[in-house]
């Protein structure tokens, strides 16, 4: 704790009686790391805008992020796997509502969209989480990819 509160320019006193201990520290980094990746894009995902421009829109939002910090996804992944209760802690009703509105919403643009023959039925569901792997997944496996297609940190920006 010594070390953090150095690192932070703060008192140890201070960051103990904020947080009590390294683990309650730790829970409050990932919460707010975690829910970084979250603000407005819900709300932009649930609005009236055209389905292509939610998809640019989200990409764009999500490569400028994770290109600036690459080893976000990676941590928010696997302290989740390690700790599911932070996963729960997460997601408060207030959140599952605004997912279920942006799913509902979804549902509605790729029904229409299906419909009008324009694309093939798909939920609403596994289009999001298709969208939101496609962009995790290689920030998340970044070492993995760039040892396997043999690229250097600049290669695999090229690549992204």
């Amino acid at each position: 704790m010594q070390e953090i509160a150095d690192q932070a320019g703060v008192n140890k006193a201070l960051l103990h009686y904020e947080f009590r201990s390294k683990a309650d520290l730790a829970r409050a980094v990932w919460l707010r790391v975690a829910s970084s990746f979250v603000p407005g894009i819900l709300q932009m995902m649930a609005s009236d805008l055209s389905l292509a421009d939610k998809i640019d829109q989200f990409i764009d939002a999500y490569h400028t992020r994770l290109t600036r910090h690459p080893y976000l996804m990676a941590y928010v992944i696997s302290e989740a796997a390690r700790h599911p209760d932070l996963v729960e802690d997460f997601c408060s009703s207030e959140k599952r509502q605004a997912a279920r509105r942006m799913i509902d919403k979804l549902r509605e643009q790729l029904d229409e969209l299906a419909q009008a023959k324009k694309i093939a039925p798909v939920s609403a569901e596994h289009f999001f989480i298709t969208l939101a792997s496609s962009c995790f997944f290689p920030f998340a496996t970044r070492p993995m990819i760039s040892a396997v297609l043999g690229l250097n940190p600049t290669g695999f920006r090229k690549f992204i």
